[in-house]
């Protein structure tokens, strides 16, 4: 008798941006591109379950907490319930993982970036995977990785949990959306385990959007209202000097020139201070700065972009090189150095890479000359959500057949 996956389960922790929704976003869609059947229903404490809604994706939203990542120890605080301790909460998000599971009885449970959870809130569902082994009840469990990424899963652990090679062995199948060439997570992280290299599958770089489907730049200028001028988009996320970088930046253009020729857009990240929202919006500089909240697909603005002024994470990265977009990028800086670390990868025909402190120096109003005047290369990148869910459900079910 074949066995075939019906239900899918998702946790994502989402503790610090938006990018790990929009990777399981385009993990779900890839997979429902081959069998709509299957239901998936997603756990996080993300800021935009209407995403995955307006997918026809059910979504449990767990109580929202939020990380420093640029500190030594990556504390964790409560992101709205600011009365309660971050201890309950952690311990209230835990029992809703586990009422959610045992209500929906997965076929796979997907487990996205921490092999352990947020702060080891996934320890119950090992539990479950560990009891249930060689039984009727046992469920493949899955993990979801970006590739590069800052904090070891080590350092991540609850250390009250299970050891962490007894956590990691529960594991069926390790996805890593990137090539082996860019990071060997077994080598880096794992030990360099024998058993652990034979259920990792380095599947190639995600984004939510295949090339075909981008929409064109002038649907995007008549959904956003622009006007016809060429567009020089500013999206620098929330950490850093927001208000100097941006303030550098719009500066310069001036200076050049550049912004009577040019519509300047920022998107707001949403997690961004009022307080820095607001002084950008009043300032003077920005007169003539279209402001835009953070909207999905973010693809879509970039593609109609003639530069995009960007950090280093995974989604805004795979999405310049899918796009051919020229771009100035700027990494922030985490104790873990992943952005440094994904930014010195990148092709340069199209991107200049600057850290901070050359954004604010003197050089910045010859780069923008320079990457504004350069023709633009076809990097001919290919993501393809859709080949990467064939994959895995492919994997999964001969998995969940060899018993």
């Amino acid at each position: 008798m074949s066995h075939h996956v019906h239900k899918i389960l998702i946790y994502s922790h989402n503790a610090i941006g938006l990018g790990h929704m929009f990777r399981v976003l385009a993990v779900i869609n890839g997979i429902k591109g081959w069998r709509p059947d299957i239901e998936f229903l997603v756990v996080s404490g993300t800021s935009v379950p209407h995403v995955l809604l307006s997918h026809g994706i059910e979504v449990i939203k767990l109580p929202s907490v939020k990380k420093f990542p640029e500190s030594p120890d990556s504390s964790l605080v409560p992101r709205y319930l600011n009365n309660t301790r971050i201890e309950d909460i952690l311990e209230y998000r835990k029992q809703i993982l586990l009422g959610a599971f045992e209500f929906f009885r997965p076929d796979v449970l997907m487990i996205e970036h921490y092999l352990e959870g947020l702060s080891g809130e996934i320890l119950p569902l090992l539990e479950h995977k560990m009891a249930s082994r060689g039984t009727a009840r046992e469920f493949l469990l899955v993990h979801l990785c970006r590739g590069i990424f800052g904090q070891t899963h080590r350092d991540a652990r609850d250390v009250s949990g299970f050891p962490f090679a007894d956590s990691i062995s529960l594991y069926d199948l390790m996805y890593v959306f990137e090539e082996r060439n860019v990071i060997d997570l077994n080598t880096e992280h794992f030990g360099n385990d024998p058993l652990i290299d034979g259920k990792i599958r380095y599947v190639g770089k995600i984004t939510e959007k295949n090339r075909e489907e981008i929409s064109s730049p002038m649907e995007v200028i008549r959904r956003f209202r622009l006007s016809e001028k060429p567009i020089i988009l500013l999206h620098l996320s929330r950490h850093g000097n927001i208000e100097a970088l941006s303030g550098r930046l719009v500066e310069s253009l001036s200076i050049l020139g550049i912004s009577l020729k040019f519509q300047v857009v920022m998107v707001l990240d949403p997690y961004l201070e009022s307080g820095v929202r607001e002084r950008l919006r009043k300032c003077p500089l920005f007169r003539e700065v279209r402001f835009l909240p953070f909207s999905y697909p973010l693809i879509d603005l970039i593609h109609a972009s003639e530069l995009v002024i960007c950090r280093a994470g995974y989604n805004t990265i795979n999405e310049l090189l899918l796009t051919d977009t020229r771009a100035i990028v700027i990494p922030e800086h985490h104790v873990s150095g992943e952005q440094e670390r994904r930014a010195n990868l990148l092709p340069r025909d199209n991107i200049v890479v600057m850290g901070e402190r050359e954004v604010l120096g003197p050089s910045l109003e010859t780069v923008l000359r320079e990457i504004l005047c350069r023709p633009k290369t076809l990097l001919h990148f290919r993501f393809d959500k859709y080949r990467i869910g064939r994959e895995m459900i492919g994997d999964m079910e001969a998995r969940l057949n060899r018993g």
